[in-house]
């Protein structure tokens, strides 16, 4: 049965987490995107350092030694995507980059196809190909293809995110989902902290408990994706990822009072049509 759960539980935490993201950067401007990533990973960092002993799951030193090039890159490419990521959150409106977030899981179905094998079918370029396309018109503007900034952040954010599900689907079968996100939490906090160098100052203590709330439900779902891609699989994980942005879409009107968009609704539908066209195909 929670098996069953795990993704909903993911999309779940994921799309209140994203939701309260975009609410404290509006709330709080004081911070910039480079110093909230900091703050949160380094509130991550407590949390599973608290949570992973208990569990008991950690690599031996053969296992530590031999993933050690997987594990490197995996931080390599999640500093890269998390630094866009909030980037492209600080700077655009939830609406306008929902439908690239359901983009997402279609992008990190197919790059996955290219480095294994097994995970290779044509319908699913064929879906990557006809989304492009759907995204493109639904930015089009006046004779113009409307791609901010922020916007363009998300969309390499999107490709670099599908990279490194490459390397943790590597690193899975040696490592327990948390203590896989405790070594990559670690190492990108360190790398934050000599590129970023967060102004400490920022942090009051009205700001602690959004940050506590946010790193628990990033814990949260972590786990909850990390034990999915074990237990049943990259592709059926990520389709049900798909209802993470949609979920946020819907909060995002009702909480942060932004307007939707026709094209960007029809989008988000082809796209999920898409998705489970693509599912049930698999």
């Amino acid at each position: 049965m929670l098996e069953s759960l795990l993704p909903l539980i993911g999309v779940a935490a994921d799309a209140i987490y994203l939701t309260i993201t975009k609410t404290f950067l509006r709330r709080f401007g004081r911070f910039t995107s480079r110093e909230f990533s900091w703050f949160i990973f380094a509130g991550i960092v407590l949390i599973l350092l608290i949570v992973v002993p208990l569990t008991g799951h950690w690599p031996t030193s053969f296992e530590f030694s031999s993933t050690a090039g997987w594990l490197l890159l995996a931080v390599g490419l999640a500093c890269a995507h998390n630094l866009l990521f909030y980037w492209g959150m600080e700077h655009e409106k939830i609406s306008e980059i929902e439908p690239f977030l359901l983009f997402a899981p279609l992008s990190g179905i197919v790059i996955t196809s290219l480095f294994y094998p097994s995970e290779r079918f044509i319908h699913i370029y064929i879906a990557i190909a006809l989304a492009s396309l759907v995204l493109l018109w639904s930015h089009y503007r006046r004779h113009r293809i409307a791609l901010s900034q922020g916007i363009l952040a998300i969309l390499a954010f999107i490709v670099i995110n599908g990279l490194e599900l490459v390397a943790i689907k590597q690193l899975l079968v040696v490592y327990a989902p948390l203590t896989l996100y405790l070594f990559r939490c670690l190492l990108i906090l360190a790398v934050f902290t000599a590129i970023i160098r967060p102004r400490l100052s920022v942090l009051k203590v009205h700001h602690l408990p959004y940050f506590g709330f946010m790193a628990a439900l990033v814990v949260l779902a972590i786990w909850a994706v990390y034990s999915a891609y074990q237990l049943r699989g990259v592709t059926e994980t990520l389709f049900v990822f798909t209802l993470s942005p949609i979920l946020v879409y819907w909060l995002s009107a009702i909480f942060l009072k932004e307007k939707w968009r026709v094209r960007t609704i029809l989008a988000s539908i082809v796209i999920v049509g898409l998705v489970v066209w693509v599912t049930l195909l698999k």
